[in-house]
């Protein structure tokens, strides 16, 4: 069972959207995966009571439930979990760092996001656990956002995933819905950046793709 924890150290900058974007990336390839959401706001929660599809399997834990969850989820066959860590300004976030295998790390391009990272960045180097920060949140069509990340995520020697996030509409229509952009606008953009998302996550994780069998998106 593979563990990812999606860590931030400010709120706003769609640490949600790319858990639950990534979990349903993994539910529609055919894998067993569980969004634990640890973070008080609870926008993980939220959005699976909102969904009609089971999967992928949504549970709010806190820092003293985790081991237990995850044994539960080890036990039932799980093959990925995905934490929607607290904010790392929290006690409980180093809990969901050092269980986790990666930390996937997203920051939008705002000074504030940016002045918050280095906490992030230091959890995830205690850790010694592999880590990657990934831009989100972008303006479609602004290289400039995407080289002032690359700056400040090379200053803080954090690798930048190759996939970056842009800021589109459909990501809030899903949500609404209790879905992800691919599940109601597969051919879009938004949709595309996750599946590469995705598959950078896999090979980061070892994780073969070929494996996986592909769902239909209803």
């Amino acid at each position: 069972m593979k563990i990812i924890a999606v860590a931030v150290a400010k709120g706003g900058v769609g640490k949600s959207m790319v858990t639950r974007s990534l979990a349903t990336a993994a539910a529609l390839a055919g894998m067993n995966v569980l969004a634990i959401d640890m973070d008080t706001q609870q926008t993980t929660t939220q959005w699976g009571r909102r969904r009609t599809n089971p999967l992928p399997l949504v549970r709010f834990s806190t820092e003293n439930d985790l081991s237990d969850e995850l044994g539960r989820a080890r036990a039932a066959g799980c093959e990925l979990v995905l934490i929607d860590t607290p904010p790392a300004r929290s006690s409980e976030a180093p809990a969901a760092v050092e269980v986790a295998d990666y930390v996937l790390i997203p920051c939008s391009a705002d000074i504030e996001a940016f002045e918050q990272l280095p906490r992030t960045a230091r959890l995830a180097r205690t850790s010694g656990i592999p880590a990657a920060a990934i831009l989100n949140l972008a303006t479609p069509n602004s290289r400039s956002e995407e080289e002032a990340a690359r700056g400040v995520f090379e200053a803080l020697e954090l690798r930048m995933a190759p996939s970056v996030l842009h800021r589109y509409k459909v990501h809030r229509d899903a949500a609404r819905m209790g879905l992800s952009a691919q599940e109601i606008e597969p051919d879009s953009k938004a949709a595309a950046e996750i599946a590469a998302l995705w598959v950078w996550i896999c090979a980061e994780l070892h994780i073969s793709t070929s494996a996986l069998v592909h769902k239909e998106v209803v």
